[in-house]
């Protein structure tokens, strides 16, 4: 059990790392990672950026990298939505079943400054996807997302008990509906 601990603790302390690192420092962690990895890197889009946005996205390739074990990279797409949430604006990312758009989410989430305690929303219209989701945010990303639907106990003891969790991001729908008294 306490190796799962010191995994957690450690994963946690990199990412902090990795939200704090130097712009010169992330280009050089990135080119570590594999000795391929450019080859699966919108390289193209990544040239075309200013230097700033660049360490932004090179910042999300290496915590995708770090949270997915080395399973994902962020496509172009994706890159252009954490791009957007990084600037202060909307994005709407639109993609077919499984195109990749809980991975942006999950990665603004990451990138975000954990004392900030900031929450992202989002709207899932059904309850399998609901489950999906959960599952990605907390296998995939280790990030514990708290679902709301009509489903959710209306006890005030739970919302107690749930509001004292940390939490970064929920998930829900018909939020009238779980919020009638």
């Amino acid at each position: 059990m306490s190796d799962v601990a010191d995994t957690v603790v450690s994963l946690s302390e990199h990412l902090q790392e990795l939200r704090m690192c130097s712009s010169k420092n992330i280009q050089r962690l990135v080119s570590n990672l594999e000795p391929h990895l450019e080859d699966r890197l919108p390289e193209t889009f990544l040239g075309s950026l200013a230097e700033k946005d660049q360490i932004i996205c090179y910042r999300t390739v290496h915590i995708c990298w770090s949270v997915t074990q080395g399973k994902q990279i962020p496509c172009e797409m994706q890159l252009k939505a954490v791009l957007a949430d990084q600037h202060g604006k909307n994005s709407l990312v639109s993609a077919c079943t499984g195109g990749g758009k809980t991975l942006p989410i999950a990665l603004n989430i990451l990138l975000d400054d954990p004392s900030k305690n900031l929450v992202t929303l989002t709207l899932s219209p059904l309850k399998r996807l609901q489950v999906t989701q959960q599952n990605d945010f907390n296998n995939r990303y280790g990030i514990p997302p708290v679902v709301i639907n009509e489903d959710t106990p209306r006890d005030e003891a739970w919302w107690n008990v749930s509001a004292d969790l940390p939490m970064s991001h929920i998930i829900g729908y018909g939020f009238s509906k779980c919020l009638e008294p």
